[in-house]
């Protein structure tokens, strides 16, 4: 029987939010450089701009999604709608570093309120177990087409009409996705709700953003600034006092008694790496395909396509292994695809690298997401149990968004560090990497052997704590599951 049209109609609507989101982040990325030329950022204000989205993520998507359950999950979905078109709007008319990195936050925020009860509104939309497996298909679907157009269609955009077009285009999508949302159902939460802890999320976002300042603005302002460390003193009494008061609280935001469970720790780890390696080589091999390379942002697109070709392939082959075996043996491998993928750009990234080389070392970075995602997602919703699944979907979303977030930080950090100590200035990464090609490569080389040895005991550490899900019936996992996240990641 076919899916009645309402239905496939609200689908539409749920999954054009997820494309417009990741075609949004993958643009941006390739955007930075003139976007650098043309409001004259800093380095550490570049890395805000390309972070800020996922980090506001990050602090806000476990909230959001007690907020939709006690509200209603249309009528949050259709605020986080009209803030992502508030936000981008705003991006597109920035004057200035702070107008964009406050607004790029702003999208962030509609980020995280569309998200949480996007799948809960298909859930609501299709019932029936088997349409709403072919309905998430859909949505997942999405994903990987978005993540395979971004490149080009950002590089299309940026060449031809500027970075600011690519804020337009979402702010036109997502005014047309808003008319659909009377589609979609109510989806209220029959029974009592979460309470909301606010203490807790605004502890866990104080350890976000004060580690964040210190990594992106420690290079330049001095590590041991008193900026700086009043950040990481921040950071380190908020998370040393988050235990305490969850303890107190009848719904925390997040349980620590969650992440006692070995296979959600695996999970937790093994998305956080992954994005962090995927999201910091976005963000420094744009400056390395553009500016020491000389491509345009049309041709570093296409480029750059072997990552998503490998995640899509892989994603496929990674969720059929789970489903039989478990997701302890594809996690693994795709972190050692990390290994082997920056372990060779590490070898043999230079001023005038032989280009297939590189293709191969960007595609083993897509086979490793392919790999890693499917068996994040379903080991993480089933090491608990199953009326806390989406707790553990939520939480490796928000995983997703702190290794997005660390990727640019802790890769620009380096990439800043190490130009640093070999003389250059390092207030124009852009610059830089035009006219000392050779000092910026040699960065690159130490920033992806960090990542390749991360990667290596992140492997180790995933064959230990992942396990094979208990024999019971998998639930809804969440929006990433088939597709890479982006250095600006889905919204």
């Amino acid at each position: 029987m076919s899916l009645p049209w309402r239905a496939r109609a609200a689908l539409l609507v749920c999954c054009g939010t997820l494309f417009l989101g990741v075609l949004d982040g993958t643009a941006l990325n390739l955007a930075l450089p003139s976007l650098q030329r043309d409001l004259r950022l800093t380095t550490p204000e570049l890395q805000w701009v390309a972070t800020s989205n996922a980090l506001v993520r990050a602090s806000l998507t476990l909230l959001c999604g007690a907020i939709a359950d006690r509200y209603g999950r249309r009528r949050v979905f259709r605020l986080g709608l009209a803030v992502f078109v508030v936000g981008s709007l705003l991006c597109s008319v920035a004057p200035d570093a702070g107008w964009l990195i406050a607004s790029r936050g702003l999208q962030g925020a509609g980020g995280a309120l569309m998200a949480p009860p996007a799948l809960a509104l298909i859930a609501n939309l299709f019932p029936d177990a088997q349409r709403r497996g072919r309905a998430l298909g859909t949505w997942s679907a999405t994903a990987g087409v978005s993540a395979a157009c971004g490149p080009l269609v950002g590089g299309v955009l940026v060449q031809a009409a500027g970075w600011r077009s690519v804020f337009l285009v979402g702010v036109g999508g997502a005014g047309l996705l808003y008319l659909g949302t009377r589609l979609l159902p109510d989806g209220r939460v029959d029974g009592p709700t979460r309470r909301l802890d606010g203490l807790g999320n605004t502890l866990a976002a104080l350890v976000l953003v004060g580690f964040t300042f210190a990594l992106i603005d420690g290079p330049s302002r001095g590590w041991t600034s008193g900026a700086v460390l009043t950040a990481v003193a921040v950071a380190l009494v908020a998370a040393i006092g988050y235990a305490p008061a969850a303890r107190r609280r009848p719904d925390p935001v997040l349980d620590p008694a969650h992440l006692a469970v070995p296979a959600l720790r695996g999970a937790v780890l093994s998305a956080v790496v992954a994005y962090l390696a995927l999201a910091g080589f976005t963000f420094v091999n744009t400056f390395y395909l553009q500016q020491v390379r000389g491509f345009s942002p049309l041709e570093t697109g296409v480029l750059t396509l072997p990552t998503t070709v490998g995640t899509l392939v892989l994603a496929n082959v990674s969720g059929r292994i789970v489903g039989r075996r478990g997701g302890r043996l594809p996690a693994t491998a795709g972190h050692l695809c990390f290994v082997a993928s920056m372990a060779l750009l590490a070898v043999v990234v230079t001023t005038d690298a032989w280009l297939p080389v590189l293709l191969v070392g960007y595609l083993l970075l897509g086979a490793g997401m392919g790999l890693v995602n499917p068996p994040a997602t379903n080991t993480a919703v089933n090491s608990l149990p199953g009326e806390r699944a989406g707790v553990a979907s939520a939480i490796t979303s928000a995983s997703r968004q702190i290794g997005t977030n660390l990727g640019v930080a802790v890769l620009g950090a380096v990439v800043v560090s190490v130009l640093a100590a070999t003389g250059q200035p390092t207030d124009d990464i852009a610059r830089v990497a035009a006219e000392s090609g050779d000092d910026f490569t040699t960065a690159l080389r130490v920033a992806y052997g960090l990542v390749a040895a991360t990667a290596v005991v992140t492997a180790w550490a995933t064959w230990r704590l992942f396990r094979p899900p208990p024999a019971r019936k998998e639930v809804v996992a969440d929006a990433d599951l088939a597709a890479p996240s982006t250095a600006t990641p889905v919204t």
